[in-house]
This record gives C-alpha cells, sequence and structure tokens, in this order.
C-alpha cells in the first residue's frame, strides 16, 4: 500500500481501525489471561478439597494432631477466601451433627477473624458470614447480633439460621421486625420457627398479645404450623381477633390440629364481614368433619363471593350424611357449587373404589 497516494482523511480512519484492532487483540489477551488464572485457582482449589476431603474422613474429635496439622498446611496454600468456602461448602454438603471437623479447622485456622471483619462490611458479605455461621455453628459468635441488622434479609437470613442451630430463643428478638418486614419474610419465619428443635412455645404463646398485629399473625400461624396444642386456647382467642389476617391464620391453625373444641368459635367465624374469613372458616369446619356444623355451613351455599360458596360446598362433603343431605338439597335448587361438590365427591368415591380392586358403585341420580 502506497501512503503517500492516501487523503488525510484515509489516513486517520486507517489509524482508528489499526487502533481498535489493537485494543481488541490486548482485550482478548487479557480474557484469555484472566481464564487461565480462573482456571488455576478453581483447579488448586479442588484438588484442596479431594486432599482435605480424604484427611477429614480420618479425623474425627480429638482427632491425630499430624492430621490436623496436615488439613491446615493444605487449607493454608488457598486465599483465605477460598478456604472460608471450602469449608463452608464441605460443611454443608456433610450436614448437621457431621460438621464437627470443619468448624474445629476454621477455628484453628484463624478464620473467624475474617468472618468478623466482613460482618461490619455490606450486608452481602454479612449474608456471607450468615452462610458459614449456619454451616459451621456460628465460630465466629456472629448470630446474635446480626440477628438485630438494620438490612432485612441479613436478619432473616441470621433469623433462620438461629433456628436451624437450636437457638431459636435468642432469635426471637427479631421477630417483631421480620413481622414487619413483608409477607414472604413473615412466612419464612413462620416456617423457620416451626421446624426449631428445641420449639420456644412458651415465648410463643407469651408474645400473643401484643399489639402488632403482623406479629400476632406470625405467633399464630407458627403455634398451628408447629401442631402445638398448648396455644390452643391463644389460638382460639385468635379467631375473632380485629385483624382479618390474624384471623385467617388461627383458622388455619386450628385445621392444623383438628381440635373440636375449636369449632363453636370456627361456627361463629362463618358469619365473618370478610369474605376471605368466611372462606377459611368453612374450610376448617369441614376439615373438623362435624356433622352438627352442617347446617351452619349451608348457609354459606349462597354467599356473594364464588370462593366462600366454593369452600362451603367441599366442606360439607366432610361432614357426613347431614353434609351431602344439604347439598343435595342445595344441587336440587341448581345451586352450582353444591352440584360440583357432588359430582366431586362421587369420582373420588369411584376412583377409591377402582383402586381397591372392587367395581365403583352407580351413581345415583339426581
Amino acid at each position: 500500500m502506497n501512503l503517500e497516494q492516501l487523503s488525510f482523511s484515509e489516513l486517520v480512519i486507517l489509524l482508528f481501525v489499526a487502533l481498535e484492532l489493537l485494543v481488541v487483540a490486548v482485550a482478548l489477551g487479557a480474557m484469555i489471561v484472566v481464564r487461565n488464572r480462573a482456571i488455576r485457582r478453581e483447579s488448586a482449589f479442588d484438588a484442596v478439597k479431594r486432599v482435605l476431603g480424604d484427611l477429614t474422613a480420618r479425623m474425627g474429635r480429638g482427632a491425630d494432631p499430624a492430621l490436623r496439622s496436615r488439613a491446615l498446611t493444605v487449607l493454608a496454600t488457598l486465599t483465605t477466601d477460598h478456604a472460608r468456602r471450602l469449608l463452608t461448602e464441605m460443611a454443608e454438603y456433610a450436614g448437621p451433627g457431621r460438621a464437627q471437623v470443619y468448624e474445629e479447622l476454621y477455628a484453628a485456622a484463624g478464620l473467624a477473624t475474617e468472618a468478623r471483619a466482613n460482618a461490619a462490611a455490606r450486608p452481602w458479605e454479612r449474608l456471607r458470614v450468615i452462610r458459614e455461621a449456619r454451616a459451621l455453628s456460628d465460630p465466629a459468635r456472629l448470630l446474635a447480633a446480626l440477628v438485630r441488622d438494620e438490612a432485612p434479609d441479613v436478619r432473616l437470613g441470621a433469623f433462620e439460621a438461629l433456628c436451624a442451630l437450636g437457638r431459636a430463643d435468642e432469635a426471637l428478638i427479631a421477630l417483631s421486625a421480620i413481622a414487619g418486614d413483608g409477607r414472604l419474610n413473615r412466612v419464612r419465619a413462620m416456617d423457620a420457627l416451626a421446624t426449631a428443635l428445641p420449639f420456644p412455645q412458651d415465648a410463643l404463646i407469651g408474645m400473643a398479645h401484643t399489639d402488632q398485629a403482623e406479629l400476632r399473625q406470625v405467633v399464630v400461624a407458627t403455634l398451628g404450623l408447629a401442631r402445638c396444642r398448648a396455644g390452643i386456647d391463644v389460638i382460639i382467642a385468635a379467631v375473632t381477633d380485629p385483624d382479618a389476617e390474624v384471623r385467617i391464620q388461627a383458622l388455619k391453625a386450628v385445621r392444623e390440629l383438628k381440635d373440636v373444641s375449636a369449632l363453636p368459635a370456627c361456627l361463629s367465624a362463618l358469619r365473618d364481614e370478610r369474605w376471605e374469613v368466611r372462606s377459611e372458616s368453612a374450610r376448617t369446619c369441614g376439615a373438623l368433619g362435624h356433622a352438627g356444623a352442617a347446617e351452619s355451613i349451608a348457609a354459606l351455599l349462597d354467599d356473594e363471593a364464588e370462593w366462600v360458596r366454593h369452600n362451603a360446598a367441599l366442606a360439607l362433603t366432610r361432614c357426613g350424611p347431614a353434609g351431602i343431605a344439604a347439598l343435595r338439597a342445595a344441587a336440587a335448587r341448581n345451586n352450582e357449587s353444591a352440584s360440583s361438590a357432588l359430582a366431586e365427591a362421587r369420582l373420588s368415591v369411584a376412583d377409591d373404589t377402582v383402586a381397591g380392586g372392587a367395581m365403583p358403585p352407580p351413581i345415583p341420580q339426581m
């Protein structure tokens, strides 16, 4: 190419093209270097994981000091960040009750110091610390402080970790704040508390009379999910709570406990001003399966809310002959919900009979 024959504009364009090619080449080279480094780090990580897995398989409480020393030496070949990640992953894989050796290595390697430093850093760093604490039984003793964190996700994560580690009584300090953080956080808190061992029933029952409606929701729902019969009086009282959501959670809790002593309160809820409460009450009365509830439930077959009519009809199928009679009477008046419930009940009986190896009975004509 004869550059002397090119105009100034063409020379400028050529220069820009050359610069662009140079930038692309440098970028590709940098990407290759970064990729190779990442591959080497992951290969080293996997190699240490294999060696450490073999060593920890031979270790236990009060392990041979030589094995422990070798494990710490292998662990020291990783960065502090990768060492924390490795022990956390291995402890999570081992599961509760089998992670003792990883907890001891975490403490012996001095990793708790960095965990404490990270706990004062950004929220996502604190979430990482919570993951480590849950897997390794809180080696840096940070959960009690993190459960009071100002970030909703952080305090909820610490709350769940404390419940999983059998320290639900320490987690309750944050329950009021978590209850105000939205429905999803309340549901997660309920699930965490309901499965906690030991279950803090006395403390929860004592919180049932709080002025915070969201907290009452959590308390009542948790008592039901945990099938805590000691809380039945609190649950029955909550069926008439001023807050509609609390009443709904109370009716669900009664359904979990299947306690017939709550039937009078549930029957009164069939006349609640909120259709959501009437619908839930119909489901609960049906779950209790008491024939004496059939007349009250049948009154909801003409309710203005479709879901109330639907759940009332399904509930009557579980109230014995009195419930079926009420459905047939309503179906004769062309009540769609009653007719659908009767048809569904017949199909259910037919399926159960066929599954048992017998011919289904003929479907009666209406």
